[in-house]
């Protein structure tokens, strides 16, 4: 019985010096919540995280996060759109799937963006589309990042312009119905952010890959070489592409 006891004595000291080590640990560590709660200008995503538990999910010290921080003029932008105010947005039956699509299970800082990636969010309702435009401009479908790499212990927190619906746009019905070549042209243009506004409403009139193959062989180069800036500028190839598409 001594033996016993003493093993289990020595069992809750081994116990009580791991609690406080993992109890230590996470001091001083800043986590992506941490730096939402902190910022005023995004205090109508914190009250959303908050209202939908989804705080504690991204106060994880232990995951890796990045998320897509709407300010808090964006939220207001989106009740004008929608005919409401901010509590009619925290009433969304698809709150959560909205701010889950808002965040990627990994840290990705804006240098890491490459143009035309199409990411998954923790939402799974519907992909994000990354821009990263000739000048530098990052955009999480047609959400712009103002304010880039505010770095936590646990990932990193991109302020952006706009709150992010996962609705399919004609973005998503061009990729998925095998409109290869024109999702391609749409990435080159950089036009992602502006044909991925989810209330915004198209008609786009969409070239097939056997259209693109026919103007490539008309002018006399290879179809991937179409949409490079060394056979058409940017901005011309974009000229060119939203003479397809109707408002």
């Amino acid at each position: 019985m001594k033996t016993k006891f003493t093993f289990m004595k020595h069992f809750k000291h081994i116990f009580s010096a791991i609690a406080i080590f993992l109890a230590t640990s996470a001091i001083g560590q800043t986590t992506v919540m941490d730096i939402i709660s902190g910022s005023p200008d995004h205090s109508s995503l914190r009250a959303a995280l908050f209202q939908e538990g989804l705080n504690t999910v991204l106060s994880d010290a232990s995951a890796e996060f990045t998320v897509f921080a709407p300010t808090n003029a964006s939220f207001d932008a989106l009740a004008d759109a929608l005919g409401t105010d901010l509590n009619g947005i925290l009433a969304l039956p698809n709150l959560s799937d909205v701010l889950t699509y808002h965040v990627i299970e990994a840290a990705v800082p804006a240098a890491d963006v490459t143009n035309g990636a199409i990411v998954d969010a923790v939402s799974t309702t519907n992909t994000l589309k990354l821009t990263k435009t000739s000048t530098g401009s990052v955009y999480a479908n047609q959400a712009m990042v103002v304010g880039a790499d505010l770095t936590a212990d646990n990932g990193v927190v991109h302020s952006v312009d706009a709150v992010l619906l996962p609705y399919e746009t004609v973005v998503d019905v061009a990729i998925d119905n095998g409109f290869n070549a024109l999702a391609t042209a749409v990435i080159a243009a950089e036009l992602m952010p502006a044909l991925t506004e989810p209330l915004a409403e198209y008609t786009v009139f969409a070239p097939t890959d056997q259209a693109f193959q026919n103007l490539a062989d008309i002018v006399g180069i290879p179809l991937e070489d179409l949409f490079t800036p060394e056979a058409i500028a940017p901005e011309e190839l974009a000229q060119v592409l939203i003479y397809h598409v109707l408002g």
